[in-house]
């Protein structure tokens, strides 16, 4: 009788243990605050591809698979799910391509080359109009004289 007490004392000090050992983890997950869980979702919509296309994150797309894919990263994040569970998820049902690469984003000069090109072809055609008006082509009209041309009337009228 004294070993089922020590025994029933000691799986409940067990017990009230692992309780405290794992609270915080418990917490820490259900205790997300609405802002931190918006955010969440927005890193993961961020980080994945809409599949119709895969030009543009989940989180910029109109589709309506996008639109899909946005409601359900929503529900997974309230779920509790975490990131590589999400993402594995799509991965599995998409394939790796769905993902967001980070070395395949542009980088900061990305938005200067169309300004660029402008800028250097405007400077290329005024360059190219100056050097035309300083040497412009001469309008010398060919020497005519009546040694050089045939007759074509002489030819007519032996006809």
């Amino acid at each position: 009788m004294m070993i089922r007490r020590a025994r029933r004392r000691a799986a409940g000090l067990t017990a009230l243990l692992l309780f405290a050992l794992a609270a915080p983890f418990v917490v820490s997950a259900a205790g997300e605050t609405p802002d931190e869980q918006k955010a969440r979702v927005r890193r993961i919509e961020d980080a994945v591809l809409a599949p119709c296309c895969y030009t543009e994150p989940v989180s910029r797309h109109q589709s309506e698979i996008a639109l899909k894919m946005r409601i359900e990263i929503a529900n997974w994040v309230a779920a509790g799910k975490t990131d590589r569970e999400i993402l594995d998820a799509y991965v599995q049902q998409y394939g790796a391509k769905v993902l967001v690469d980070p070395r395949t984003i542009p980088g900061w000069w990305t938005p200067w080359v169309p300004w660029l090109t402008i800028i250097l072809g405007v400077g290329f055609a005024l360059w190219l109009v100056r050097r035309w008006r300083a040497n412009p082509v001469p309008q010398s009209a060919p020497d005519l004289d009546d040694q050089n041309l045939p007759d074509f009337d002489d030819e007519e009228s032996q006809r």
